[in-house]
């Protein structure tokens, strides 16, 4: 049995995932993790740094691998620098070992840069949205009402920061995992934006794109986005080194 730990993107929650973890071969167990702040543990405080967001999946990690287990980590966007992160802090705890890291969706973390600058006032809510907007994760309906705004507008902050806190601390960080980069052909993101995953990574990196933009995974690329995780998850480990 392998062991597919999801991290979501910026905003979101294990919801993303629904589509894809059904279309998952029985042999992979899917394990859609979840920030504070939202679904499950919408109770919990939000987080606001990279450090504290990649010890949090860590040990949800940690906790929920057996001893037979292979594991594998999807992260999606934000989740993609958090993979990487958390695939690097098992290494260094000794933990289970990620076989394989899928970063979707998102630049090369060495080529990123802070959404937001350190010396200005904070961004307004209508900032945050607009920014969040430009990848259409925002569905413009729901945004009508003043309270889920506010609320979506305060989730998007706290990720916002994590990834500012990433970009900042941790853009070059390395796994000793291999990663495959995973993307929509219509995402903003070519292979300019994610070749220098190859960076991240001391074994090769494999790129493939699916159909869709960047909630691919929502849409037409779920299919054939399970099709390659089952196909990589389940190679025999030397031939992924």
């Amino acid at each position: 049995m392998a062991v597919l730990a999801l991290f979501h993107h910026a905003g979101g929650s294990a919801a993303v995932f629904r589509r894809l973890i059904r279309l998952l071969p029985d042999h992979i167990r899917p394990v859609a993790a979840e920030l504070p702040g939202r679904g499950r543990r919408w109770r919990e405080p939000t987080l606001h740094t990279a450090d504290d967001a990649v010890r949090d999946l860590t040990d949800l990690v940690v906790r929920e691998v057996g001893p037979d287990e292979d594991l594998a980590l999807f992260g999606h966007s934000m989740g993609a620098y958090l993979g990487l992160g958390v695939a690097a802090a098992l290494e260094r705890r000794g933990g289970p070992r990620c076989q394989v890291l899928f970063a979707s969706a998102n630049l090369a973390p060495q080529l990123a840069s802070p959404l937001f600058a350190d010396d200005t006032a904070p961004p307004s809510d209508e900032e945050v949205l607009d920014r969040a907007a430009r990848f259409g994760a925002l569905d413009a309906g729901l945004l009508r009402d003043p309270h889920i705004a506010a609320r979506a507008a305060a989730l998007l902050r706290a990720d916002f920061d994590i990834c500012d806190s990433f970009v900042r601390t941790m853009s070059w960080t390395v796994t000793e995992s291999p990663v495959v980069v995973c993307r929509g052909q219509d995402d903003a993101f070519g292979d300019e934006h994610t070749d220098l995953w190859q960076w991240s990574s001391v074994q090769p990196l494999t790129t493939c794109t699916f159909p869709g933009g960047h909630l691919y995974l929502e849409s037409a690329g779920a299919e054939p986005l399970a099709a390659k995780i089952e196909s990589v998850v389940t190679e025999p480990a030397q031939s992924r080194t």
